[in-house]
């Protein structure tokens, strides 16, 4: 069974994480102080090494972490408040950044990206389609330029987008803009960021969409799905 570390001093999100890994079949211990969550990172291999901002030491854990051998192929995550500014070392030593509020529906959307991350089955739900579709997203509330995004995996619920290296819009909400290929109608929904790895990666929720564009949308992936389950393994993380 893969083994996941967390280091967390809320029991909120210790539970909550326990039950997202158990869902993927990850084992998950969880360490409330550094120096014992360094100790079993230093003499343990982990899949998954997760951390917890609200840790005021978490950014310093990470860098030593970055260092340990033991470490060298775990999948490194952090869970953190959707703020404009993150520390340095959280964008840096991260392959997956998981925003807050955590609940069980955010964890089982951005977890998906771990679980590819650790070379697992992706989890059965809908169908995809794996395409490179334009698009638009800009904060819900905020006067800010819109960012050109590709959505590279798309399901009646979701999408994994690529874009230009850099942040993205964490809002809570996000307004979100595109057209399925051969349809002149442009879809206008918000979404959600659900994950977002500093690396031109990240995964979209769609929270209200108008009911004519999922009915489009649904009829696009239905018309354009593969005809085996087993679609490309990389991209479909949301």
């Amino acid at each position: 069974m893969l083994r996941s570390l967390l280091l967390s001093r809320n029991d909120t999100t210790v539970r909550l994480i326990g039950r997202g890994f158990k869902d993927l079949e990850v084992e998950l211990e969880s360490c409330s102080e550094s120096d014992q969550f360094l100790l079993r990172a230093l003499e343990s291999r982990y899949d998954a090494i997760v951390l917890d901002d609200h840790v005021e030491e978490a950014p310093s854990v990470l860098e030593q972490v970055l260092g340990f051998a033991t470490c060298s192929k775990s999948v490194r995550i952090v869970l953190a408040e959707p703020k404009a500014t993150m520390h340095r070392v959280f964008k840096t030593g991260s392959q997956i950044v998981l925003y807050k509020p955590l609940s069980s529906e955010r964890l089982r959307q951005g977890l998906r990206a771990v679980r590819n991350l650790m070379a697992r089955e992706r989890r059965r739900g809908g169908e995809r389609v794996s395409a490179m579709v334009p698009a638009r997203i800009s904060p819900r509330h905020a006067k800010a330029a819109a960012v050109q995004v590709l959505l590279a995996d798309i399901s009646d619920f979701g999408a994994a987008i690529r874009y230009e290296k850099g942040d993205l819009p964490v809002t809570n909400s996000i307004n979100l803009e595109f057209a399925l290929p051969g349809n002149p109608d442009r879809f206008h929904c918000l979404a959600e960021l659900v994950w977002q790895d500093y690396q031109g990666s990240g995964g979209l929720r769609f929270l209200d969409m108008p009911a004519y564009a999922r009915q489009e949308l649904a009829d696009w992936i239905k018309q354009n799905k593969k005809p085996s389950r087993r679609a490309a393994r990389a991209g479909s993380d949301y």
